[in-house]
Order: C-alpha cells, then structure tokens, then sequence
C-alpha cells in the first residue's frame, strides 16, 4: 500500500512537472516529442531548372541593365478594355463589406482613364537602375541602388535585400529606398549606408515565372541568395513583409552564416505551441504573457479572419482559375488587388463608403502597383505562390519553418493595424529569435507598411545595422 501510495505520488509528481512544462515551456517540450529534422532534410538547398524541358533555358549569369518602355499600342489596348468594362449591378448601404461596390469601381476606372498619367509613373518607376539576371532558368528582375560615393567623405555601405509579396510589389519598397541609402553617423562610423537590392519574386512583375511546380519561399530564397552572391554579396542584411516575410525567414534558416541582420513585420510562429500557450491565455494570460497583448490572440480574430480571408483558400487550391479570370479585365484585376488595401490597411475601412483607399496612399500609387501586374500579365503566375507555400506537395515541410530558430540579430516591426492575429504576442515569440534586438511597437501602421508608414519601417532597419556594428547582439 505504502509502495503504491509513493507510486502515485511520483506519477502526479511527473505529470504536474509536465504540465507545468508543457504551459510554460511548449517550445521545448514538442521539439523533444518531436525533433527539428535536419535542415538538409527539410529546406530545398538543391539548385532546380524551372523552365520546361522543351524549352531553351536563360543563357548566361550577366546581369543586364533593364528599363521598363510599355508600347503605345499595349497602352491604347489598356485604355480601350477600361472603356468597354461592364459594371455589375450595386447594392445599397454595404460599403465594403460585400467587397468593392459597384460605384467605387466606377470611379476607380474614371480615374485611370482620365487622370492617371502611365508615362509620369513610368518615369517613378525608372528612377532606380533595374537589371535582370538568369537565375536558375528564370530572368530575375531586381532594383539595385546605392548613392554615389563622395571621396571627401566615403562612406560604410552595407547591401540588404527588401522582400515584397502579394498583392504587392517591387515598387512597394520605393519609399524606403532613400531613408535607407542617406549615409548616417553609427558608433564609431562617420558615414554608413545602405546598398539597396529589391529583388521581384519569380512570376511577379518582369521576373519570369516557374514553369514547373514547387516555386515555394525556401526555393525562392535560394534563388535570391544566388542573386546576392552574384552581386559581390557574401553577407547582407534583409527585410521582408507579407510572403517576404517568409522568404526573409528561410534565409535566415537556410543561410544564417550569410544573413547579418534581419527585420520583419509578420512572424508567425510554431503552430503547436501557439495554440497551447493561446488556450492557457484565453483563461490565465498573466501566466504566458503580458495580458496587454491579449489583442494579438488569434482565437480573437477567428471570425474576421473567417470574414477576410477567403482569397487565400481559393488562391491555395485553384489560383490558376482566379488569375485567368484576372488577366482578361484591367478593372476586375484592379478591384481584386486594391480591395485588400481596405481591410489590410485597417479593418474599420470597409465600413466606409469609399473604403479609405487614399487616406494613406494615392490613387497614382495604387494604380502603379497595379500596373505592374498589368504590363507584365503576371496575375496568374503571382498568386500560385499561395499553392506552392502550403497547397501542393510540401506542406508538411513547410509548416516546419517557424520551428526553427532564428539566430540573427533580428528587429520585429509590430504595426499596431498588421493582419488580425499574424504577430503573437511578445512571450510567443522570443523562444524563436534567439538574437532578438526588440519587438518595435508602432501604434499606427497596416499590411502594406513598406508604403504606409516608411519612416517607422526604415528606422526600425537601422536598429538592426546599428546593432550589429555596435556588437549590442
């Protein structure tokens, strides 16, 4: 009786140890049920051909200058589509809740028709030096700027990569180009700067598209860190948002001998422990989190995100369908891509009769993102990467990327409007970024940061260089 009464004190013992640990610490408790496989088994290091076999693959690894130059007659095919767009029919008193009201694309239209100027964005767009490289098949289109050196004050320039995704693109970055090539005083350096590469996802833009499967981020990653190498890059900084982000985090797991420094605005982390350290912080949140940060709980949003999400299943399993649908209409195209700078810039937007589409930005800006899509009829192409990441073969693989550390100096930019539940709260989050220089709370501030709130995102950057050079990591 005595044995069997200590029996079942050990056994209470053991499992009150577990539990504690498991609510606690459930990082490490499901890496020791379930160990991190080697990254060799799991991240596509392997270089891949992407066009079709019957195909001439891209011949060499020059980089060559590009300038974008649209012709006339692809300019008055665009201008006459946007004549003859048939409308559908409206709905009173839903704003955008239904999605982009009839009106609202009515206007849209008028204003593209009748005041946007392509030749003067044209010229926005060429501002910086552009280039292509053949990049395992595939032509890979890419900004690479940094101001001109002054030999009476040379100056520390460090090459960082800015990762854009969807339904945005390269010229997303174009305002934080400036902020961070404008040489500044760091510790004991005069003058540093940055020297700024904005690669274009393959199938985005003027970077060709895979014609074969499997363009997930980690391959994406690999491909720009070739781009890197070929630029004299052995070592770089990186930035990434929305499906960079991703790409961002596969460099810094694939390659974290090469990634000096990294900045993100989304992480999401390992799902298990997510939700196990959300269930005990949906009733005790002061035992695994600052209870200021419950807004960051993703059982918060389930219903929004039920709401909002839809694109991403249908992207996730039939994105061919909606981008062939999308290639055929500019003004359908247009809708579909700047009714996410409603909700994604802030939530409350679509309760608004106009959406609030330029309260932060302006029509011009809107419009060019379209237009690259547009130029380039890269819709299609763009949207399989939702396929790709998780839809095809290699979502199981995929889903082990946020298990693995982070083990670079690393600044998460947290925009206080950023995707409904995509950043958890802090306590989450420091378990997988083994460097973290600070999580950077900014109270205003959506998705599309990179456009919205420059300054802040830009700054947040320099954290991460000033870091670094002065060894605070």
């Amino acid at each position: 009786m005595g044995l069997l009464l200590s029996l079942t004190f050990l056994l209470f013992g053991i499992g009150s140890a577990f539990i504690g640990l498991l609510i606690t610490q459930p990082d490490a408790v499901f890496n020791f049920l379930i160990p991190l496989p080697p990254k060799a088994d799991v991240f596509p290091y392997n270089d891949r051909t992407w066009r079709a076999t019957n195909e001439i693959p891209a011949k060499n690894s020059e980089i060559r200058p590009f300038r974008i130059d649209w012709p006339e007659k692809d300019l008055l095919d665009l201008k006459q589509r946007l004549e003859n767009t048939r409308y559908g029919s409206p709905i009173s008193d839903v704003k955008f809740t239904y999605g982009f009201p009839t009106g609202q694309v009515k206007k849209v239209v008028d204003y593209w028709l009748h005041k946007y100027d392509w030749r003067a964005q044209e010229a926005v767009l060429n501002q910086y030096p552009q280039y292509l490289t053949a990049i395992e098949g595939l032509d890979i289109h890419f900004v690479h700027y940094a101001k001109p050196q002054v030999a009476a004050k040379p100056v520390n320039t460090f090459p960082i990569a800015l990762l854009h995704g969807w339904p945005g693109s390269f010229f997303e970055m174009y305002k934080l180009v400036p902020l961070l090539t404008t040489p500044r005083a760091i510790g004991e350096f005069d003058a540093v700067a940055f020297e700024v590469v904005i690669p274009a996802i393959p199938g985005f833009g003027f970077s060709d598209a895979a014609h074969t499967t499997g363009m997930d981020p980690c391959n994406i990653a690999r491909i720009y860190d070739k781009l890197m190498e070929r630029l004299g890059h052995t070592k770089y900084y990186v930035y990434g948002g929305d499906w960079g982000t991703t790409i961002a985090r596969c460099l810094t797991v694939m390659y974290p001998e090469k990634v000096l420094g990294l900045d993100l605005t989304m992480y999401p982390v390992s799902v298990v422990p997510t939700m196990i350290r959300t269930a005990v912080a949906s009733v005790a949140p002061s035992l695994v989190m600052d209870p200021t940060e419950s807004y960051k709980l993703i059982s918060n949003h389930l219903y929004t995100m039920l709401q909002e999400f839809g694109f991403t299943l249908l992207q996730s399993t039939k994105p061919d369908t909606i981008g062939a649908a999308l290639s055929d209409t500019p003004a359908g195209l247009a809708v579909y891509i700047l009714e996410k700078f409603t909700f994604f810039t802030r939530p409350e937007f679509i309760n608004r009769t106009d959406g609030g589409l330029t309260e932060h930005f302006t029509m011009d800006e809107l419009l060019t993102n379209v237009m690259v899509y547009w130029i380039t009829n890269s819709i299609q192409s763009s949207v399989r990467i939702y396929k790709e990441n998780c839809g095809y073969l290699n979502c199981g693989k995929l889903q082990e990327l946020p298990r693995y550390p982070v083990t670079v100096p690393t600044v998460l930019s947290d925009f206080r409007q950023e995707v409904a539940g995509i950043n958890p709260p802090e306590a989450f989050v420091r378990p997988y970024f083994k460097k973290l220089v600070k999580v950077s709370r900014h109270p205003e501030g959506g998705h599309f940061s990179a456009m919205e709130r420059p300054i802040d995102l830009a700054e947040d950057i320099w954290t991460v260089l000033t870091a670094v050079l002065q060894n605070e990591v």
